[in-house]
């Protein structure tokens, strides 16, 4: 909604034009299970031309690795399709079928796609076929390498796949069952298995360890009200009289603070777990807000084993808004002077070498602390227009955070895409290399000159590029977030991306394995999985002071406007520690924004800016001046 023109502003020397803007505040929809448990009742004789993959200009490449009968084997990014293991230079990939390709006769038929020579060349077979009979109708699969201890031949490897599977009756109450299955990377000894699901989707966040433990995770829910009933952890041993996997599950119960509506305040189904390299150490998460240390935000809730999963202890639930890392990105909260993050609900980690997790988040300004309102955040938290992606982890004392990257256009919504009934979002997630001593994020998003414009005035990512950005534990440095995807064939065409969650390691270059998906002409169509050669690193490319904002460009202190109370003009000075661009926003006691304005680069020093209360009404107001990355929030009042 546009906004009157309600101040003049001005330096001392000369008038300033006054732009327009759009209204701030985006509603989070939150206690609603996923669009993600679509039947997927297509016809299994769909064909059609497949899109194989384009050479890049640049210095990446796509190689094919299988196909599938629909986009519908990739919707979660939690499932984790891509897989890496390091002792073997051995990548995996597992996903759905195409009728008629590598022997696959249905649509939930499960591929397994193995590469050993970097993804240059793929080999894929099937390991578990759809059962009609039973039935069973796959869906969603996740699939890692199992390397037993001493082996040194890659087709003596495993790959281990889950996920969950439905009768074809239609509805929630389809899910009946989980598959869990594994096999020679040659395709034999293959041991396939059901168990009853509880209603729970096990698919999220698949990895296995160096003690030979495979783990998966996943949760139920219960639909009136909506709320937590049970998380599943699920281990798998390998089991050498049957050549399979034996599973157990750990599973438990937990409480989240609950609404008017009687529905959970939590991001229920959305549960992600990580463990360390040799399995001891682990953590498993979901996001909501606790039912007795309620912070009235929706933010990371953990639990922590330190005995290869077969306890848990709940961590210290924490404020992260006490976090000067995290909220120096963000805006303060409306009528208020601070800042409160707001985290997506699906959020992906790993376990570096300090056996620390690390969170990749995308996070959002909260709009109040009043609680008909807490699920309100800004659509964006700077006024740059961009949200922060943060990497939070834990310390000895807590928890901290670093700024990683920005991002600028927002998921789509089913309806925005031009792409049948399916969405996406911006599929962040997390990779380590096999040490853990770096770390990375991968997303996507859109250049802003290039995308679609939404009916509120925000960009939509339409045309997703691929960014990725890494840590050093070590060293303590970063890299540049990178685009790398910017001047290539795949830019703009980077949909429904994968990234292992283990990064090669290669004489001081660093591979983050990531696939992306070709897609058809609508959901139902055939989809190409492509592998992504030259996502890589160097270590030149860790540096201390990365060139993108961060918490510590720019510090600014900003006056008490004089007068105050005022009707007419009022001054506010800016002090500048070092040259930065700045802009002033002001906004009414319910938050709206009546006034933005980008004042470009100002030197050091002190700058005074008069404001004018021509057609404002009596009533408090606040102003926040952005310097760089650091703001000052200050209220005024109009008499």
């Amino acid at each position: 909604m546009k906004k009157g023109l309600l101040f003049a502003l001005a330096l001392s020397v000369g008038t300033l034009a006054i732009g327009q803007n759009v209204s701030k505040l985006h509603h989070n929809t939150i206690n609603c299970k996923p669009v993600t448990t679509k039947m997927d009742f297509q016809k299994d004789d769909i064909a059609g031309p497949i899109k194989t993959s384009a050479q890049t200009k640049g210095v990446i490449s796509g190689s094919d690795i299988g196909f599938s009968n629909n986009i519908y084997t990739a919707l979660v990014e939690s499932q984790s399709a891509l897989s890496y293991n390091a002792s073997l230079n051995l990548l995996s990939y597992t996903h759905r079928g195409k009728v008629g390709d590598n022997g696959a006769t249905s649509s939930g038929d499960i591929m397994v796609s193995t590469s050993s020579n970097d993804g240059a060349t793929w080999s894929t077979s099937l390991y578990l076929a759809d059962d009609a009979t039973a039935p069973h109708y796959n869906r969603y699969p996740g699939g890692v390498i199992y390397n037993p201890a001493g082996n040194t031949t890659v087709s003596d490897a495993y790959v281990v796949y889950s996920g969950p599977s439905h009768d074809g009756s239609g509805g929630n109450n389809a899910w009946n069952a989980n598959f869990f299955g594994s096999g020679k990377v040659d395709a034999t000894n293959i041991v396939n298995q059901y168990f009853p699901s509880n209603g729970a989707f096990i698919r999220n966040s698949m990895q296995t360890t160096d003690d030979g433990k495979v783990h998966i995770i996943g949760a139920s829910t219960i639909d009136a009200p909506y709320s937590h009933d049970s998380t599943y952890v699920y281990t798998g041993t390998f089991n050498s009289t049957t050549n399979g996997f034996d599973w157990t599950s750990y599973n438990f119960h937990t409480d989240f603070s609950v609404g008017s509506d009687g529905g959970v305040n939590a991001y229920a189904w959305f549960w992600e777990t990580a463990f360390s390299k040799d399995g001891t150490v682990g953590y498993m998460w979901t996001i909501g807000r606790d039912a007795v240390n309620d912070y009235l935000s929706f933010m990371p809730i953990v639990w922590k084993t330190t005995n290869s999963g077969t306890t848990w202890t709940k961590m210290p639930v924490f404020d992260f808004s006490t976090v000067a890392n995290i909220t120096a990105h963000l805006r303060p909260m409306g009528g208020s002077t601070y800042a409160r993050p707001a985290f997506n609900n699906k959020i992906e980690g790993i376990v570096d070498v300090n056996n620390e997790l690390h969170l990749m988040c995308y996070v959002k300004s909260a709009f109040s602390s009043n609680l008909d309102s807490l699920d309100y955040t800004y659509f964006y938290s700077t006024n740059l227009k961009t949200n922060p992606i943060m990497d939070i982890f834990t310390t000895s004392t807590g928890w901290d955070a670093r700024h990683l990257g920005d991002i600028a256009s927002f998921e789509v919504a089913d309806d925005e895409g031009n792409y049948g009934d399916q969405g996406w979002d911006l599929r962040l997630q997390a990779s380590r290399t096999d040490d853990g001593t770096k770390v990375f994020a991968t997303w996507t998003d859109s250049d802003t000159n290039n995308a679609w414009t939404g009916a509120n005035g925000t960009f939509i990512n339409v045309l997703p590029d691929l960014y990725v950005a890494g840590y050093d534990v070590v060293n303590d440095l970063r890299t540049n977030p990178t685009n790398f995807t910017f001047g290539t064939a795949f830019e703009g065409d980077f949909f429904f991306h994968y990234t292992s969650d283990v990064a090669k390691t290669d004489n001081g270059i660093y591979t983050v394995h990531t696939s992306k998906i070709n897609l058809g002409a609508d959901p139902l169509q055939p989809v190409t999985h492509v592998y992504m050669n030259g996502i890589t690193f160097t270590d030149a490319d860790f540096i201390s002071n990365p060139g993108f904002k961060s918490s510590i460009d720019n510090k600014v202190s900003v006056s008490q406007n004089r007068p105050n109370p005022f009707n007419g003009n009022t001054q506010i000075d800016i002090n500048l520690d070092k040259a930065a661009n700045v802009s002033v926003e002001v906004i009414n006691i319910t938050g709206q924004t009546v006034y933005s304005m980008n004042l470009g680069r100002k030197a050091s020093g002190t700058h005074t800016v008069n404001l004018n209360s021509n057609n404002l009404s009596s009533g408090i107001y606040f102003y926040t001046v952005t310097a760089g990355t650091s703001q000052v929030t200050k209220k005024m009042i109009v008499k």
